[in-house]
């Protein structure tokens, strides 16, 4: 067709075959843009610090602000987006790996400009010189909506304070206080979304802060046992003072740290960062009482249901205090609101929390050491015909109490006295040294001593109980001694 053809001719379908070419190549690339549409959660203008200086980039549905056009993305979970751009000023491929940690932030990595000459962009080849120890950087949404506190930070404290950068010392001053108390039901949520710091100036440290911030909180997420928190300033205009990251942990309850720039990688610890609360949380709210325990109630119990609580009772109130792990405690106050026959309705106070709920309580009346007690299930009404209802208290018939056991219990007289003699029959297996376990029967092995096993009980003026039990001695294949078990 090329040999009878004219030059004419051979130019015009030269010039047809580079249009078609060309045409097939905007087609190609015209499709990789749609598949590599960036999802809408990590859409939109974000603000952050890095190296020291601070950035704004915008993030659209096929592009990032210097990073250039999307080529390919993937993703896991819906969670976790990794991205391949192409800045064509500069020819440069980007991989950025970009972690979704709540609807206003973002922790990034990236590849930084990486160029290919031989090689065809890929995730694998553009993505592969990603340090995984590298930094994360954190991006706030400039156009932020505030979320509940309650998962983040719940409750009222008093605080003391250091600040490395600012001062030298902990500030501890009566008015420094925490308070984010969340209130059910509120309306437009306003109060559910903000907390409160208020700062007081100490005596010898010009740097200590004395006024009250607001925050409105932007969410919380775990990373192993850090739990972050990241909140925005609500009276400041400047970006670079307006975003803060906050940090707890789960087995410190006593210290919390705070970032002093919108970053969240300077907080590895809350003993550690730059700024440093040592918290003690205080009762939001007091509540009077309106009924009084019964008068042989007070004093010092174990409360064998919730891990061998502490519980001290008076004539209103019952406090309990729980160790929920070494080193760790949490108290609940129950203050006496109404009583009717054995039914006492409480009003549960936590101690590190802001709301109040009712709960009640079935007890039988004190049997020597012990208070049998039952509990209703916890309702935020106040109406003794409501939360103290039978229909409340779970297992209906098939009733099963509670202890308080007194921590100092008295002795008391024994119910029988006198001495006898007893023999033991029983199906409990002889202790052995065998691997995997206790033999079905007594060895042969073993040889039960000759005596007389008794049981003496306290006289009439005595509070004690003794028993003498028979032992058995146990040999060894060639007729030593090992071991002495008591039957």
């Amino acid at each position: 067709m090329m040999a009878g053809c004219t030059r004419a001719c051979r130019v015009k379908i030269e010039m047809l075959f580079t249009f078609i070419s060309y045409f097939v190549l905007i087609s190609i690339q015209g499709v990789a843009s749609k598949g590599c549409e960036i999802p809408p959660v990590v859409r939109g203008t974000w603000f952050y610090r890095e190296n020291g200086e601070y950035h704004t980039t915008e993030i659209n549905g096929d592009s990032m602000t210097g990073r250039g056009n999307c080529l390919s993305s993937h993703h896991s979970h819906h969670v976790n987006y990794t991205f391949v751009f192409l800045d064509e000023q500069t020819t440069c491929y980007h991989c950025v790996k970009l972690f979704v940690r709540t609807v206003n932030i973002l922790d990034k990595v990236e590849s930084g400009c990486k160029t290919l000459r031989d090689k065809s962009p890929s995730l694998n080849s553009i993505c592969d010189g990603i340090n995984p120890d590298q930094q994360l950087i954190s991006l706030f949404a400039e156009n932020f909506v505030p979320v509940n506190c309650r998962s983040g930070l719940e409750g009222v404290w008093q605080f003391a304070y250091q600040n490395r950068f600012r001062f030298t010392g902990e500030c501890s001053h009566p008015g420094n206080v925490i308070q984010s108390c969340q209130t059910p039901g509120s309306q437009f949520l306003i109060t559910n979304q903000k907390f409160t710091i208020s700062y007081r100036k100490c005596d010898g440290m010009s740097e200590s802060l004395d006024g009250t911030v607001e925050f409105s909180c932007l969410g919380d997420w775990f990373v192993g046992k850090n739990h972050y928190f990241a909140v925005a300033n609500t009276k400041e205009s400047r970006k670079d003072e307006k975003f803060r990251c906050f940090l707890k942990n789960r087995d410190d309850d006593e210290y919390m740290g705070k970032s002093i720039t919108p970053e969240c990688n300077t907080l590895k610890s809350p003993e550690d960062s730059p700024e440093r609360y040592r918290m003690t949380p205080v009762k939001s709210e007091t509540v009077t009482p309106g009924c009084n325990l019964p008068l042989n109630f007070s004093g010092h119990w174990i409360n064998t249901a919730n891990i061998d609580a502490d519980v001290y009772i008076n004539q209103t109130h019952i406090v309990e205090t729980w160790h929920p792990d070494i080193g760790r405690s949490r108290k609940t106050v129950y203050v006496c609101k109404e009583s009717r026959d054995s039914r006492i309705l409480l009003t549960r106070l936590n101690v590190d929390g802001c709301q109040k709920d009712y709960i009640c309580y079935d007890i039988v009346p004190r049997h020597h050491n012990i208070i049998r007690y039952r509990k209703g299930l916890a309702m935020i009404k106040d109406d003794f015909h409501t939360v103290c209802s039978w229909t409340q208290f779970p297992a209906k018939n098939a009733w099963k109490y509670d202890l308080f056991l007194a921590k100092e219990p008295v002795p008391i007289r024994c119910p029988v006295a006198g001495m006898f003699r007893f023999q033991q029959n029983g199906d409990i297996k002889f202790q052995t040294r065998i691997l995997g376990g206790v033999t079905d029967s007594p060895r042969p092995e073993i040889h039960c001593m000759d005596s007389v096993s008794s049981f003496q009980v306290c006289d009439s003026g005595q509070k004690e109980m003794v028993i003498d039990a028979e032992f058995c001695l146990s040999t060894d294949t060639y007729g030593r001694p090992m071991d002495i078990y008591s039957t």
